[in-house]
């Protein structure tokens, strides 16, 4: 069945049952809870335009943009996630399936592989924090634990100094070997992951901190980038071994020196970066609190030559009475979510200023935007979109080198974890379901270098507000054309015309697909796609963050959802719907890339071949829904497909 093809004329009874049919909104819903005034407009859209400058080129997007704190902070995900044996300090087995093991976890190992955070930082944010970095001993010098154990038998001695908070014993190895294992499975899935590690300031010496640097390296991770410290700025942070700024300086001067000069001996580049308190330029602070952020700030960058950049955490929060549920934000408060970029900034250009433009390079290391006690709504999912927008957008200005979303399970979680030990079930927040659009959208991406957005002002009482309605991130694909990730924070669709190096395309074709929300308070996600042949322009669903792939001019086969024809080259895709085989018929195609997509998205398989006829077993692959077939030719002519799974 040919696709109906919309938007070839301008009527309006057609376009809005055409609004209302395929989005589906409810617009009263969503008015209601829209906390800036209307917008203008036309033909029950609101107008922007995206111009694309293609002489300036493109350039490698950053995936560093893209980590994920990996960790099992809810109990659900330590009951089910972190199980793995637990042995005495004789090798005997105490437990089978020990809860709260760590990377040791097969379970919390797959999680990792599936979900693909881009950057693991270790060990703050993955799994707990309890790591014993090197060979304990008790008080006569005998070995009660290997490096890297946790949970070690009481009292037990580091060099001098005697430690007594732990559970039970073990000697199993379950920070830097496990660790290994799942960057070697995400290398050999073709996802290789970063690594980001976190010294002990605090708690170890310079020495110390050089070992476990070297412990590191001899386990085949390259430690380049390093955090000194985590929050040293507040003072719960600050219960090991050292309590001032002047101590934490001179500490850190010492293990700097120590890993540099390992570093220089093996010909191996390493980063440090010092962490920066953005509250003392928080006008959401009292006076004295911004006073004693601001004296922090200033003593610990009184020496720059120990550092290379600035570690941020910044956390954008709705301001709500205790127990008010999502539905009974402010106004104010919708606003502080969905508008988190503009926080966001006021908060990292306040950090860049602590120190001199040559170390003012941000790692965003903890981030998130909440805004219920759920921590999970329209809204705050929204103002994540905002957010990594935002940044992306303007880093020229902003740079900001690495973003870590804090997390994947637990605080502002991207992921859920229901089911028994013997069927896990691991699902997605909105939160998640923003990450993977961007994700499957920028990872490996070329990103224009000049992009310009043109949208309406929001405005407030009449007043004109600095937040955006809409945001476009653009980036190129290998056949020259764009892909957009789209976010529309508003409650009514959005209208994106195109234009190239300053023309406007008459006529656009595109696949889109992505997630929506009802209302800012609304916590369940609902699946988008659309695909549109012969428009004049694109349009976005109220509330949303979208993927759009696009291609000019009419009669392009881009977007076609029948078996595709091209001279003597042809795609057929049978049967359509399929239970178990599925056939790619690639007549013609000296060599394909084929590319399964679901609705969000997501690839959930490809491969490259030379066959005329590609069998794929369905089973185990593709679950019941709607995905799209994308075959690539030698010449980068894209055949697509739309395909159900029963």
């Amino acid at each position: 069945m040919n696709k109906t093809t919309y938007f070839k004329n301008t009527n309006l009874l057609k376009f809005s049952l055409k609004l209302a049919f395929v989005f589906g909104v409810s617009f009263t819903q969503a008015q209601n809870s829209f906390p800036y005034d209307d917008l203008t407009l036309t033909d029950g859209a609101f107008n922007n335009e995206v111009n694309i400058n293609t002489s300036a080129g493109a350039r490698p997007f950053n995936n560093l943009l893209l980590g994920s704190n990996v960790d099992f902070n809810t109990s659900i995900a330590r009951i089910l996630l972190s199980r793995a044996p637990l042995f005495t300090t004789e090798g005997t087995l105490v437990n089978a399936r020990a809860a709260n093991q760590g990377f040791n976890s097969v379970d919390g190992q797959r999680f990792i592989a599936e979900n693909d955070p881009v950057v693991i930082r270790f060990p703050q944010g993955v799994f707990g924090n309890t790591y014993h970095w090197e060979r304990v001993v008790n008080s006569q010098g005998e070995e009660i634990a290997a490096a890297d154990s946790r949970h070690i038998i009481d009292p037990f001695v580091i060099g001098t100094r005697t430690i007594s908070q732990h559970d039970s014993p073990t000697n199993v190895r379950i920070g830097y070997p496990s660790l290994r294992t799942i960057f070697d499975t995400a290398a050999s899935n073709g996802k290789p992951l970063d690594l980001l590690t976190i010294l002990s300031i605090i708690g170890d010496d310079a020495d110390s901190n050089g070992r476990r640097w070297q412990s590191m390296i001899d386990d085949g991770h390259n430690v380049r980038d390093m955090e000194l410290g985590n929050e040293f700025f507040f003072r719960s942070q600050r219960s090991g071994t050292i309590n001032t700024e002047a101590q934490w300086v001179a500490r850190t001067r010492q293990v700097v020196a120590n890993i540099r000069n390992r570093a220089s001996a093996q010909n191996r580049d390493v980063r440090f970066a010092i962490p920066i308190s953005f509250r003392g330029g928080d006008p959401e602070q009292s006076a004295s609190g911004r006073a004693t952020h601001q004296r922090y700030n200033d003593a610990i960058t009184v020496d720059e030559s120990i550092f290379d950049a600035i570690v941020v955490h910044r956390y954008v929060n709705a301001q709500r009475a205790d127990g008010d549920r999502p539905e009974n934000l402010t106004q104010q408060s919708l606003r502080t979510l969905i508008s988190a970029s503009t926080t966001m900034d006021q908060s990292l250009t306040y950090s860049k200023a602590q120190v001199s433009a040559e170390k003012d390079a941000v790692w965003l290391t903890e981030w998130g935007v909440a805004g219920s006690e759920d921590d999970a709504i329209g809204a705050s999912f929204l103002g994540t979109a905002d957010v990594y927008s935002h940044i992306i957008n303007n880093n020229d200005r902003l740079e900001v080198e690495r973003i870590n979303w804090f997390s994947s399970l637990g605080l502002n979680s991207q992921y859920t974890v229901t089911g028994s030990r013997n069927n896990i079930v691991i699902g997605t927040t909105g939160y998640g379901d923003v990450y993977r659009v961007l994700r499957n959208n920028l990872r490996d991406s070329q990103i224009f270098n000049q992009v310009t957005t043109t949208t309406p002002a929001l405005t407030l009482a009449g007043v004109t507000q600095e937040e955006k309605p809409l945001h476009v991130i653009a980036t190129r694909k290998a056949d020259g054309n764009p892909s957009f990730v789209i976010t529309n924070k508003t409650n009514t669709n959005a209208r994106v015309f195109v234009q190239r190096n300053g023309n406007r395309e008459p006529v656009i074709n595109y696949n889109a697909n992505g997630v929506r929300w009802e209302s800012l308070t609304s916590a369940t996600t609902i699946a988008y796609s659309d695909l549109q042949s012969n428009a004049d322009a694109i349009i976005v669903p109220p509330y949303s963050v979208v993927n759009v792939d696009v291609s000019f001019g009419s009669d392009t086969s881009v977007l076609s959802v029948d078996d595709v024809v091209n001279g003597t080259k042809s795609v057929e895709v049978f049967p359509n719907p399929v239970s178990s085989v599925l056939n790619v018929n690639l007549n013609g195609l000296e060599t394909a890339t084929v590319v399964i997509r679901d609705v969000l998205g997501k690839i959930v398989y490809t491969a490259k071949t030379t066959e005329s006829n590609l069998k794929l077993q369905t089973q185990g692959l593709l679950n019941t829904g709607l995905y799209f077939v994308i075959v690539t030719d030698e010449n980068n002519k894209a055949y697509f497909n739309k395909l159900i799974v029963k």
